[in-house]
């Protein structure tokens, strides 16, 4: 009788469904000792306390924006909470889910700040105003109008596992990522749901923005396409690429 050796997985606390994971990926979580993760043979248990209610980045709104002519108005808005029938049209950037950033960086415990911090919430805010030309030229956006722009993150808990492995994005834990955010959407009983009741709350002609990584983003887009007689949907590259994201918008609907 041949023994086939089990294969390195993860699977979310609560639910049966275990994913392969990398080797390499898989001794440098068990080697974290991390309290998030629970280790059975080969397969790694990521623990409910990882994506509790207190552990999720919370979506927000980062500014107002207008325009009249060539002039572009933009008011920083502090992270605001998203108001629920907001009487103005939004434009809404869809990330993925947090990463290093969007936490303290506290090694003991996951504490959320908001959605694209760091660097990335750096070149979000220097190219908004690239933003609302670039919208400009596909006709969507009204002149005059005050428009809320709100970051959005698909699933609001870390999905790169950061906090566990302390590693770079490279191939191999990129992959871990987008498993882990496949998982999440998934398997998760309120991440879809509520992702999909912020979208619904929005007002009749608001612009939504997929820039999700490209592994990700036919998940987001098979959810948004539903919406095309309500809003204007658009792709970008996601922000924090090399070149000026919002230079790469192309409209799906």
């Amino acid at each position: 009788m041949v023994l086939v050796a089990q294969k390195p997985s993860i699977q979310l606390e609560g639910s049966p469904i275990k994913t392969e994971i990398s080797r390499i990926v898989y001794e440098d979580l068990v080697n974290s000792n991390s309290k998030y993760l629970n280790v059975d043979q080969q397969s790694l248990v990521l623990k409910r306390s990882f994506f509790k209610n207190n552990k999720q980045v919370r979506n927000v709104m980062r500014f107002n924006a207008s325009f009249a002519g060539s002039e572009v108005t933009i008011e920083l808005c502090h992270d605001e909470p998203i108001r629920a029938k907001e009487k103005n049209k939004s434009i809404v950037i869809i990330l993925e889910s947090p990463h290093i950033d969007e936490y303290d960086n506290n090694p003991e415990k996951l504490i959320p700040i908001a959605p694209a911090q760091g660097q990335m919430g750096k070149k979000i805010e220097r190219n908004i105003e690239s933003l609302i030309q670039q919208l400009q030229l596909f006709d969507v956006i009204e002149e005059q109008l005050l428009y809320r722009i709100i970051i959005m993150n698909a699933v609001n808990f870390q999905t790169s596992l950061y906090h566990i492995h302390q590693k770079n994005l490279n191939n191999y834990y990129r992959e871990l990522r987008d498993k882990v955010w496949v998982k999440m959407w998934s398997e998760l009983p309120q991440t879809k749901p509520d992702f999909l009741k912020q979208i619904a709350s929005l007002k009749k002609n608001s612009i939504l923005i997929n820039a999700c990584p490209k592994s990700l983003k036919p998940f987001i887009n098979q959810e948004l396409l539903p919406f095309s007689e309500r809003y204007a949907l658009f792709e970008s590259n996601h922000p924090s690429s090399t070149e000026v994201w919002t230079k790469s918008l192309f409209k799906i609907n």
